[in-house]
Protein backbone atom coordinates (compact mmCIF):
# COMPACT_ATOMS: atom_id res chain seq x y z
CA UNK A 1 0.00 0.00 0.00
CA UNK A 2 1.20 3.47 -0.88
CA UNK A 3 2.15 5.55 2.19
CA UNK A 4 0.26 8.65 0.91
CA UNK A 5 -2.93 6.61 0.47
CA UNK A 6 -2.52 5.15 3.96
CA UNK A 7 -2.11 8.63 5.52
CA UNK A 8 -5.15 10.04 3.73
CA UNK A 9 -7.26 6.97 4.44
CA UNK A 10 -6.79 7.31 8.23
CA UNK A 11 -6.57 11.11 8.42
CA UNK A 12 -10.16 11.26 9.73
CA UNK A 13 -8.95 9.57 12.94
CA UNK A 14 -6.89 12.60 14.02
CA UNK A 15 -9.84 14.76 15.14
CA UNK A 16 -11.31 11.79 17.00
CA UNK A 17 -8.00 11.14 18.78
CA UNK A 18 -7.72 14.83 19.67
CA UNK A 19 -11.21 14.90 21.18
CA UNK A 20 -10.50 11.70 23.11
CA UNK A 21 -7.25 13.11 24.50
CA UNK A 22 -8.75 16.46 25.51
CA UNK A 23 -11.93 15.07 27.05
CA UNK A 24 -10.58 11.86 28.51
CA UNK A 25 -12.11 12.57 31.91
CA UNK A 26 -15.57 12.84 30.33
CA UNK A 27 -15.14 9.51 28.65
CA UNK A 28 -14.20 7.84 31.93
CA UNK A 29 -16.67 9.23 34.44
CA UNK A 30 -20.11 8.37 35.67
CA UNK A 31 -23.07 9.53 37.70
CA UNK A 32 -24.30 7.65 40.74
CA UNK A 33 -27.28 7.95 43.05
CA UNK A 34 -27.34 7.07 46.73
CA UNK A 35 -30.77 6.58 48.29
CA UNK A 36 -30.33 6.73 52.05
CA UNK A 37 -33.41 5.78 54.08
CA UNK A 38 -33.33 6.95 57.69
CA UNK A 39 -34.66 4.31 60.06
CA UNK A 40 -37.44 5.53 62.35
CA UNK A 41 -35.36 4.33 65.31
CA UNK A 42 -32.48 6.61 64.22
CA UNK A 43 -34.54 9.79 64.66
CA UNK A 44 -34.11 11.40 68.08
CA UNK A 45 -37.40 13.06 68.88
CA UNK A 46 -38.71 15.46 71.45
CA UNK A 47 -41.88 17.49 71.04
CA UNK A 48 -40.38 20.34 69.04
CA UNK A 49 -37.03 18.92 68.02
CA UNK A 50 -36.07 16.02 65.76
CA UNK A 51 -32.57 15.04 64.69
CA UNK A 52 -30.98 12.30 62.64
CA UNK A 53 -27.49 11.66 61.35
CA UNK A 54 -26.90 10.79 57.71
CA UNK A 55 -23.80 8.63 57.29
CA UNK A 56 -23.16 8.10 53.59
CA UNK A 57 -19.76 6.54 54.32
CA UNK A 58 -21.50 3.23 55.10
CA UNK A 59 -23.06 3.05 51.63
CA UNK A 60 -21.26 0.81 49.13
CA UNK A 61 -21.60 3.32 46.27
CA UNK A 62 -19.99 6.00 48.46
CA UNK A 63 -17.18 3.65 49.50
CA UNK A 64 -16.48 2.67 45.89
CA UNK A 65 -16.23 6.27 44.65
CA UNK A 66 -15.29 8.48 47.62
CA UNK A 67 -11.73 9.04 46.37
CA UNK A 68 -12.95 9.99 42.90
CA UNK A 69 -15.78 12.24 43.99
CA UNK A 70 -15.93 15.23 41.65
CA UNK A 71 -19.31 16.84 42.04
CA UNK A 72 -22.36 16.61 44.26
CA UNK A 73 -24.99 17.43 41.66
CA UNK A 74 -28.12 17.11 43.74
CA UNK A 75 -29.24 16.41 47.29
CA UNK A 76 -32.89 15.99 48.18
CA UNK A 77 -34.80 15.09 51.32
CA UNK A 78 -38.25 13.52 51.20
CA UNK A 79 -40.33 12.93 54.32
CA UNK A 80 -43.80 12.86 55.79
CA UNK A 81 -44.94 15.25 58.53
CA UNK A 82 -48.01 14.60 60.66
CA UNK A 83 -49.67 17.36 62.68
CA UNK A 84 -52.05 15.89 65.29
CA UNK A 85 -53.12 19.34 66.57
CA UNK A 86 -55.94 21.54 65.28
CA UNK A 87 -53.66 24.53 64.63
CA UNK A 88 -51.37 24.62 61.58
CA UNK A 89 -47.70 23.96 62.30
CA UNK A 90 -44.67 25.43 60.59
CA UNK A 91 -41.13 24.19 60.68
CA UNK A 92 -37.61 24.29 59.35
CA UNK A 93 -34.85 21.80 58.63
CA UNK A 94 -31.24 22.63 59.48
CA UNK A 95 -28.00 20.74 58.81
CA UNK A 96 -24.67 20.70 60.59
CA UNK A 97 -21.47 18.71 60.96
CA UNK A 98 -22.08 18.97 64.72
CA UNK A 99 -24.27 16.11 65.93
CA UNK A 100 -24.31 17.30 69.56
CA UNK A 101 -26.74 20.22 69.25
CA UNK A 102 -29.42 19.48 71.81
CA UNK A 103 -32.10 22.15 71.59
CA UNK A 104 -33.81 24.49 69.16
CA UNK A 105 -31.82 27.56 70.25
CA UNK A 106 -28.48 25.80 69.69
CA UNK A 107 -29.59 24.58 66.26
CA UNK A 108 -30.88 28.00 65.17
CA UNK A 109 -27.62 29.68 66.18
CA UNK A 110 -25.11 27.03 65.03
CA UNK A 111 -26.58 25.04 62.14
CA UNK A 112 -27.49 26.09 58.58
CA UNK A 113 -31.11 26.25 57.53
CA UNK A 114 -31.85 24.32 54.33
CA UNK A 115 -35.65 24.11 54.32
CA UNK A 116 -37.96 26.86 55.50
CA UNK A 117 -41.63 27.59 55.05
CA UNK A 118 -42.87 24.07 55.73
CA UNK A 119 -46.52 24.28 56.77
CA UNK A 120 -48.67 21.38 57.95
CA UNK A 121 -52.42 22.05 58.27
CA UNK A 122 -54.04 21.25 61.61
CA UNK A 123 -55.06 17.61 61.99
CA UNK A 124 -53.44 16.73 58.67
CA UNK A 125 -50.18 15.55 57.16
CA UNK A 126 -47.99 16.46 54.21
CA UNK A 127 -45.46 14.49 52.24
CA UNK A 128 -42.54 16.65 51.20
CA UNK A 129 -41.65 15.20 47.82
CA UNK A 130 -38.64 16.13 45.72
CA UNK A 131 -40.72 18.64 43.74
CA UNK A 132 -41.96 20.34 46.94
CA UNK A 133 -38.47 20.16 48.48
CA UNK A 134 -36.91 22.33 45.76
CA UNK A 135 -39.46 25.08 46.43
CA UNK A 136 -38.28 25.23 50.06
CA UNK A 137 -34.52 24.69 49.57
CA UNK A 138 -31.94 27.24 50.77
CA UNK A 139 -28.16 27.18 51.25
CA UNK A 140 -27.51 24.35 48.80
CA UNK A 141 -23.75 24.98 48.70
CA UNK A 142 -23.45 24.41 52.46
CA UNK A 143 -25.53 21.24 52.16
CA UNK A 144 -23.34 20.09 49.26
CA UNK A 145 -20.19 20.57 51.35
CA UNK A 146 -21.64 18.56 54.23
CA UNK A 147 -22.72 15.76 51.90
CA UNK A 148 -19.24 15.68 50.35
CA UNK A 149 -17.77 15.07 53.82
CA UNK A 150 -19.95 11.95 54.05
CA UNK A 151 -21.55 12.51 57.47
CA UNK A 152 -23.87 15.26 58.69
CA UNK A 153 -26.79 15.74 61.05
CA UNK A 154 -30.19 17.13 60.10
CA UNK A 155 -32.42 18.90 62.61
CA UNK A 156 -36.17 19.48 62.13
CA UNK A 157 -37.64 22.19 64.34
CA UNK A 158 -41.24 23.08 65.11
CA UNK A 159 -42.00 26.06 67.37
CA UNK A 160 -43.73 25.40 70.69
CA UNK A 161 -46.51 24.65 71.60
CA UNK A 162 -47.00 22.52 68.48
CA UNK A 163 -45.43 19.16 67.74
CA UNK A 164 -45.23 17.01 64.63
CA UNK A 165 -44.32 13.46 63.77
CA UNK A 166 -41.50 12.97 61.27
CA UNK A 167 -41.68 9.79 59.20
CA UNK A 168 -40.36 8.11 56.04
CA UNK A 169 -37.20 10.20 55.74
CA UNK A 170 -35.13 9.53 52.62
CA UNK A 171 -32.03 11.40 51.46
CA UNK A 172 -31.21 11.16 47.74
CA UNK A 173 -27.69 12.15 46.64
CA UNK A 174 -26.63 12.34 43.00
CA UNK A 175 -22.94 12.77 42.29
CA UNK A 176 -20.44 12.30 39.52
CA UNK A 177 -17.00 10.82 39.83
CA UNK A 178 -14.10 10.27 37.46
CA UNK A 179 -12.90 6.74 36.97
Amino acid sequence: MDRKKFNRKYLWLLPLLFVAAVSGCWLFSGTWVIIYAVDKEDIDTSEHFHKFTVDLTKESVWQDHKDDLDNIEDVAFTFKLINPFLSPATGQVYVSSDSTLSDSAAVASSATIILDGITIPGGDSIHVTMAHYYDLLQNFETLRGLVKSGVFTAYALVPAPLAIELRNVVVVVTFSAGL
